[in-house]
């Protein structure tokens, strides 16, 4: 019986419970207020927009190379002898000034053979004047023989007259011929020797002339054993020391001219088409030539003197070489051989170029343009993508405003409006 009291207590319970929650339902939902409603508003896209206006570029090529020696010299010895001094600055590094003696080689032996020299000529010139004297002497004895010629002739006519009148004996006619042969061949031994002293003069100059070849030669060598710098510059390297002996053609040192510094460079082919118009009108494009990762105030000016003549078959670029202008200053900062440049060579000039970042072109060569606040698709002609940039040259005019900020689901003549301080609302 307990238990059917409690179960029946506990279902009265449950109902009156079920009953109490109903009735206070019906009570809220009897006063609630109707829901207010509100109209949607739909938000135009905002971007940014940049104006866009024409203007000249240069088409520039950038490359990278080793600088070396414009102008370099290897130092060699054109005489022989042992090293007896050497210029002190004639170190690696040192500089020199032009007509500067690098070093002297003993010239003792090369004084010696200048002074030998000169005496042949002097000896040269004494024969000349002796033959000279001899020729001058062999006229004088032809004139003398022609006329005791003449009295030997006269006296044999005579003697063959007293012959025949039985005045003179043959024995006299015999010795009057004698005397008539003997003068005749005095003439022409005289004569014969005075034919062949041209011949002979002519080797006497010949050899005068050759002992002053020598004693020229002889000074030449002399000079030679000071060797001097040809230009102002630096020196790369030095291979020989004092008391050295050294030979004919021995390389004694290198230098190179100060402020005579070329690089060369490879460029692409697919870059050429930028430079080559400029040498084609014979123009020597300019360069500015910068050590990579140096401040902007370390450049110099170059030029591009000379396309080579052959790819390079590993890189399939073609070398250039520029020539390096350096200020004449004696600046610790100077470039030197065998420092590694960054050169940026100016090619073709455009004008009404529109430049813009790379990154608002987008697929097929188009960009998104503002008009009267709508969105317009534009096809441009790109001429050269350069680093982060584009270069365009056809497809847009000055005062086009080139939408720059992301516009998802961009679509053409869709409304936009340009970002100010409060979004705007249709």
């Amino acid at each position: 019986m307990n238990i059917k009291k409690i179960l029946l207590f506990k279902g009265i319970m449950s109902f009156i419970v079920l009953f109490l929650s109903c009735i206070i339902a019906i009570f809220i939902f009897s006063f609630k207020s109707k829901p207010e409603k509100k109209e949607f508003k739909k938000f135009l896209p905002v971007v940014e927009l940049i104006c866009v206006k024409p203007e000249r570029k240069i088409m520039t090529v950038e490359a990278f190379g080793t600088v070396k020696p414009g102008k370099s010299l290897k130092i060699s010895a054109e005489v022989s002898g042992r090293v007896e001094f050497l210029n002190p600055f004639f170190e690696e590094g040192g500089f020199v000034k032009k007509d500067d003696v690098l070093l002297i080689i003993d010239p003792r032996l090369y004084k010696f053979n200048k002074q030998m020299r000169e005496v042949n000529i002097i000896q040269a010139g004494a024969d000349i004047s002796k033959l000279k004297q001899d020729i001058k002497n062999l006229k004088s004895n032809i004139a003398l023989s022609k006329i005791n010629a003449g009295l030997s002739a006269k006296d044999l006519e005579r003697i063959k007259s007293l012959v025949i009148k039985e005045f003179a004996t043959k024995a006299n006619l015999d010795q009057a011929e004698q005397r008539d042969i003997q003068s005749r061949m005095q003439l022409q031994d005289f004569k014969n020797r005075l034919a062949v002293t041209n011949s002979v003069m002519k080797q006497k100059k010949a050899a005068l002339e050759m002992a002053k070849i020598n004693f020229n030669k002889a000074i030449l060598d002399l000079e030679k054993t000071e060797i001097k710098a040809n230009f102002d510059g630096y020196i790369l390297q030095k291979t020989v020391e004092t008391g050295e002996f050294v030979n004919i053609g021995q390389i004694l040192g290198n230098m190179h001219m100060k402020n005579a510094l070329d690089v060369d460079v490879r460029i692409p082919l697919e870059k050429m088409k930028w430079l080559e118009p400029v040498f084609k009108k014979g123009i020597k494009p300019r360069a500015l030539v910068k050590m990579p990762g140096s401040s902007g105030d370390f450049f110099w000016q170059a030029r591009a003197i000379m396309i080579k003549a052959k790819i390079d078959e590993k890189t399939r670029t073609l070398p250039i070489t520029l020539m390096i202008d350096i200020p004449d200053k004696n600046n610790i900062l100077n470039l030197r051989p065998g420092a590694f440049v960054k050169c940026i060579i100016d090619g073709m000039k455009y004008d009404n170029i529109f430049v813009i970042p790379k990154h608002l072109l987008k697929n097929n060569n188009i960009v998104f343009v503002e008009e009267q606040g709508r969105l317009f698709k534009k096809k441009v002609k790109v001429l050269r993508n350069f680093e982060n940039q584009v270069y365009i040259i056809r497809g847009l005019k000055s005062g086009d405003k080139i939408i720059s900020s992301p516009v998802p689901g961009a679509i053409e003549g869709m409304k936009i409006i340009e970002k100010k301080n409060k979004k705007q609302a249709l």
